[in-house]
C-alpha cells in the first residue's frame, strides 16, 4: 500500500476531507431543536452526501483511485454517522442501540479491514451494502432529528438494524475470505464475532430499540 503527500490535493480525496470536517458544523447545530437548525442539518448531510458520490464519478473520471481514497471515502462515512447518531442520542434521545450496533461494526470492519490491507497490500473498497447502510440510517437520524413522518422514521430505523446486520455479515465474510483458509480458523472467527456480538447485544438490551 502506497501513499504520496501529493494524493490529498486530488479532487476525490480533498472532497473526502470535506466531508469528514463537514461533522463539525453538523455537531454544532445539531444542538439546537429549532426549524432553521433542523435545516441547516439537512442541508450540512445533502452537502456530505453529494461528496460521496462525488469523490467516487472524479476518482474514475481523473483516473485518481488512490489507496488513500479507499481509506478516506468510507472512514469519512463511519466518522461522521458515528458522531452524528451519538449527538442525536445525546440530544435527541435516539434510540442508543442503533448508535452501539453502527459503531461496533464500524470498528470491527475498520479492524478487518486493516488486517485485509496488510495481508493483499491494498486496501479493500466499500461495498454496496455499506453504501446502503450509510444512506439507510442517515435517513433515519434525519426524520428522527425533524420529527417528520414518525410511522416513516421508525419503519427507517428498523430497516437501520437490517443494513447494519447485513452489512456486518457481508464484511466479515469478505474478511474470512481473504483472511482464513483453515478450516479451524474460520470456526475459532466466526465463534470470536458470535460473542462478541451477543455481548454488545445483551448490553444494550434494556434500552429502547425504536
Amino acid at each position: 500500500m502506497q501513499i504520496k503527500p501529493k494524493e490529498f490535493l486530488y479532487v476525490p480525496n480533498l472532497l473526502s476531507l470535506l466531508r469528514l470536517l463537514l461533522i463539525l458544523p453538523i455537531a454544532y447545530y445539531i444542538r439546537f431543536d429549532t426549524p432553521f437548525a433542523h435545516n441547516m442539518v439537512i442541508i450540512l448531510v445533502l452537502i456530505a452526501a453529494s461528496t460521496d458520490f462525488l469523490d467516487g464519478f472524479f476518482s474514475r473520471r481523473l483516473n485518481q483511485v488512490t489507496d488513500l481514497g479507499q481509506i478516506l471515502d468510507p472512514l469519512a462515512d463511519k466518522i461522521d454517522l458515528g458522531i452524528g447518531l451519538i449527538l442525536l442520542v445525546i440530544y435527541r434521545d435516539f434510540p442508543l442501540p442503533l448508535a452501539v450496533y453502527l459503531i461496533y461494526r464500524d470498528i470491527l470492519i475498520l479492524i478487518l479491514g486493516a488486517a485485509c490491507a496488510k495481508k493483499l497490500g491494498h486496501p479493500t473498497p466499500a461495498n454496496f451494502w455499506g453504501k446502503l447502510n450509510t444512506t439507510i440510517v442517515s435517513i433515519a437520524g434525519i426524520l428522527y432529528l425533524t420529527g417528520w413522518a414518525p410511522l416513516v422514521a421508525k419503519i427507517a430505523i428498523v430497516a437501520s438494524y437490517g443494513v447494519i446486520l447485513v452489512s456486518g455479515i457481508s464484511y466479515a465474510l469478505l474478511g474470512q475470505k481473504i483472511l482464513f483458509t483453515n478450516r479451524w480458523s474460520k470456526l475459532i472467527y466466526w465463534l470470536v464475532l458470535f460473542l462478541l456480538t451477543l455481548f454488545v447485544v445483551l448490553s444494550t438490551i434494556n434500552y429502547k430499540f425504536v
